[in-house]
């Protein structure tokens, strides 16, 4: 049989979460023709091969699914973006957190900001938007969701009110459109303006739009710590709305968020355990990190403080002192919330470069300011910050990793280590998630073993999201693929968060070879993917 691709002597992982097996694969095009088990000469030369990877008895699984990620705009930057697919991942899930690439004008491009890298997109509908992902060239696959926030912004503005029923039907017939077109669902972000105003019948009614065309409701929650409702009564709430539509619902990012609500994972976990033995399809994604990445503004001010505003006129109305005094507690005691000054390192700040990588308490010493003031310094000057908070407990963290219905995500963006995305102090999740789950809690403190890791990095988050043909290694599945060397897995830290991990050998992307011993090919097989 003549196919373009052979690869012998793996150890495979198929990613069911059964034992790996000794064998190969042929591909052919974008698709694997043929499983040889064993590691018989044999049997190989059956197979007339345009090229042969010998993968001397390393680790073979699926590429790795990434169901929560920001990657919406990079590639119109940089088609180069390679952070995740030098992890060995494949497919990258768009429109997380509410936020999406679309529907785009001038009343939501404030809130798209933070994640636009600067770009500033030509488009304006979901079609357009779908067009262009597809003509970019680009690294990984990309499958989209459509951002309620987004689509709020679009529709309404920025404004803290009940939608009409106007608007809501206009929210309605577009993520109607959306989801026609081949999205995959909707992502909230309840915890950012504008998803925040939304009454929850706005949430049921858009949540009922998904079902009926089987679609995933994702949701950054409104809490999860103790800012406004509380992570148990967020959790609760999500819950009820996912219940109430009959939708399919994805938690992001699981964490018990600031010491005021550590140790709550065994509960949440309950509630969720309780919502699916009552028939809510209820699953969640967590990335592998003691430290989270979060919006300076968002985490800090009153959501009634950033209701009906730009950011212009947020950051202008901060410079009022008497502003400042009337927020001053409120600010400080969610700095506190996040456990303290010395926790908050700036990650991304345009506005002066040489703040990133530092804590917002050595800021404050170095401007002899309290650390509430100092970050109404820098929020006057650039409201769209982010940082990277120290915030998480490793009880909770493992607690979450280890039910089985939590699959791995980064809840990051495909970045480049030079050019034009290199730019900040990045969290390591962009460069590392999935090497951080296999070298910290597969290989080194054996939280999970390799197959059920694997599992929730491909087939888990392929079931989830309805992508077909992929996630698993079987004949006839689209070849994604990665072979890792276990042992020599080696992820970006927080000292170093942009460097590529090491012990990702080969990484496939529909077929064609992406990286090849360790090594970026310069080349772009990442397609759009469509339900």
């Amino acid at each position: 049989m003549k196919v373009d691709l052979l690869i012998k002597n793996a150890k495979i992982i198929d990613g069911t979460s059964n034992p790996w097996y000794y064998g190969g694969l042929a591909i052919k095009d974008d698709k694997i023709v043929s499983i040889i088990r064993g590691d018989s000469p044999e049997k190989l030369k059956n197979y007339e091969a345009l090229k042969t990877i010998d993968a001397q008895n390393k680790f073979l699984s699926p590429g790795f699914i990434d169901v929560h990620s920001h990657s919406d705009f990079v590639f119109f930057l940089d088609s180069d973006a390679q952070s995740k697919l030098r992890q060995g991942v494949t497919t990258e899930v768009i429109g997380n957190c509410g936020i999406s690439g679309a529907p785009y004008n001038e009343l939501s491009a404030d809130q798209v900001k933070s994640f636009s890298y600067g770009y500033h997109p030509t488009w304006e509908s979901v079609g357009q938007f779908l067009t262009a992902l597809k003509n970019v060239d680009k690294t990984v696959n990309l499958t989209p969701l459509l951002g309620h926030g987004t689509l709020r912004a679009y529709v309404m503005g920025m404004e803290n009110r009940v939608a009409t029923a106007a608007e809501l039907a206009q929210m309605k017939k577009i993520l109607a459109q959306a989801l026609e077109s081949g999205y995959r669902g909707m992502s909230t972000g309840l915890y950012f303006s504008p998803g925040n105003f939304a009454a929850q019948s706005e949430l049921i009614a858009l949540a009922e739009v998904i079902s009926s065309k089987n679609g995933v409701l994702t949701s950054h929650i409104r809490d999860e710590g103790v800012k406004s409702i509380g992570f148990i009564g967020a959790v609760k709430e999500i819950i009820n709305i996912a219940e109430k539509a009959k939708v399919s619902l994805e938690i992001s990012h699981l964490k018990a968020f600031g010491p005021d609500v550590w140790g709550s994972s065994r509960q949440v976990l309950d509630l969720i355990e309780k919502a699916r033995m009552r028939g809510v399809e209820l699953t969640a994604d967590q990335y592998p990190y003691l430290a989270t990445g979060g919006l300076m503004a968002s985490d800090v001010l009153p959501n009634e403080f950033l209701s009906n505003k730009s950011n212009q006129e947020a950051m202008d109305e901060l410079k009022d002192k008497k502003v400042q005094s009337e927020l001053r507690d409120t600010v400080a005691l969610n700095i506190r919330r996040r456990g303290g000054a010395e926790n908050q390192i700036i990650a991304n700040y345009p506005a002066d470069h040489s703040l990133e990588g530092r804590t917002l308490k050595e800021i404050a010493a170095n401007w002899k300011l309290e650390p509430a003031d100092a970050l109404f310094k820098m929020l006057t000057e650039y409201l769209a910050g982010d940082w990277i908070s120290r915030a998480l407990n490793e009880e909770d963290v493992l607690n979450f990793m280890q039910y089985y219905a939590v699959m791995i995500s980064s809840d990051g963006v495909s970045l480049s280590n030079s050019g034009v995305l290199a730019s900040g102090n990045p969290h390591p999740r962009n460069y590392g998630s999935y090497t951080e789950v296999l070298s910290n809690y597969v290989r080194d403190k054996k939280i999970l073993n390799l197959e059920e890791a694997i599992r929730k990095m491909t087939s888990l988050p392929a079931q989830k999201f309805n992508l077909k043909n992929r996630g698993i290694i079987d004949q006839n599945k689209v070849a994604d693929l990665v072979i890792f060397d276990l042992e020599q897995i080696k992820s970006a830290t927080f000292t170093r968060p942009d460097l590529y991990p090491e012990g990702i050998l080969t990484v496939i992307v529909n077929g064609k070879i992406a990286v090849l011993d360790g090594k970026y090919q310069q080349l772009r097989a990442g397609k759009i993917i469509l339900s």
